[in-house]
């Protein structure tokens, strides 16, 4: 479970792995090869570009082959989006009843920061809205691009690539959704203020984006849960991933979060481990950042799709929240 309490979320490498890969052998042993991947980019929102694609899969590959593989979560779409993949039609549902309620038009056009495997960019369309995504991560977009080709919405949604501190676009988009902490992967105030500038002007005046994340708990213990760990099937694919928040670092504003997942494909078995970092969120901070980058915060839900006062005392104890954010920025 993710920090608030969410079941299934977007995972994204960001720092340097230790990785142990376990493979099957022909004789129907398990091989473990640990390699150390390079440090991708200071912040991979949506993970990173860099490495390599995911061929074959880590069972297509010889033991040899293995020394140099350095597989990462954003590099193996397919197993991704069957560990985070779930029913978004109430939180589709939420969505649509914020559009409806805090904008005095009618919303058409849905741009997705971090996108992922196109869960959103599925679903949006089935409710008459058209929709882009864009990501950092090339496999995560042909990924996505494709799951669009085969329910036949290429006229409705696309994903493209892109990066969520300088990407803009030479359209206009009516609203905005950026889902499960993945603004957290922005780790500075100066990546996350760009961040709300490029999207204010992807806006047009008046038009929503909706951020849900976190903010710091009063003691990290607060975010520890009873059960980290949760199990996803899906085409004699199974997987089992845990991921525990561990530390605060309160002078970089920094959380630290490690990720574990096992999978089993079809009688081939891997499992790796990644440490995530993430911008350790406080209102104070990001209200600041939400004016300075030309919007205003217009209400705040919970998981639940509950109202929180605005005036409220804002702390990771409310779990993960929706903040609905208006944008000020003349078109």
């Amino acid at each position: 479970m993710v920090p608030g309490g969410r079941v299934k979320p977007k995972v994204h490498v960001l720092v340097a792995i230790e990785w142990a890969i376990l493979v099957t052998s022909g004789t129907g042993g398990v091989i473990m090869v640990k390699t150390r991947s390079a440090s991708p980019p200071p912040y991979a929102p949506q993970g990173s570009s860099s490495g390599g694609g995911t061929g074959g899969g880590p069972g297509a590959r010889s033991a040899g082959g293995l020394s140099g593989w350095n597989p990462k979560l954003y590099c193996l779409p397919k197993y991704y989006d069957i560990a985070f993949s779930r029913d978004v039609s109430k939180e589709i549902n939420f969505y649509i009843s914020c559009f409806k309620k805090y904008c005095s038009f009618e919303v058409r056009r849905i741009l997705e920061p971090a996108c992922g495997s196109g869960i959103f960019l599925l679903a949006f369309p089935r409710y008459g809205y058209h929709i882009v995504g864009y990501d950092i991560s090339p496999e995560m977009v042909e990924y996505a691009n494709e799951k669009i080709r085969e329910a036949g919405l290429q006229g409705m949604a696309k994903a493209v690539v892109g990066d969520m501190a300088d990407i803009r676009f030479g359209e206009k988009f009516d609203a905005a959704i950026i889902a499960i902490n993945s603004l957290g992967y922005l780790q500075t105030d100066d990546k996350v203020l760009s961040h709300f500038k490029c999207m204010s002007e992807c806006l047009v005046e008046g038009g929503l984006y909706i951020v849900e994340l976190s903010c710091a708990c009063q003691n990290v213990e607060g975010e520890k849960k009873p059960d980290e760990t949760w199990v996803a099937e899906q085409g004699g694919v199974r997987i089992e991933a845990t991921w525990k928040p561990y530390r605060y670092d309160t002078d970089k504003k920094l959380r630290c979060v490690n990720l574990k997942m096992r999978v089993q494909d079809n009688g081939k078995v891997f499992e790796f481990e990644e440490e995530h970092t993430l911008k350790l969120w406080y209102y104070d901070d990001l209200k600041r950042l939400v004016e300075e980058g030309g919007f205003t915060i217009k209400a705040i839900y919970t998981q639940e799709f509950q109202p929180v006062p605005l005036d409220s005392k804002i702390t990771g104890e409310l779990g993960a929240l929706y903040f609905v954010l208006v944008n000020k920025t003349k078109t």
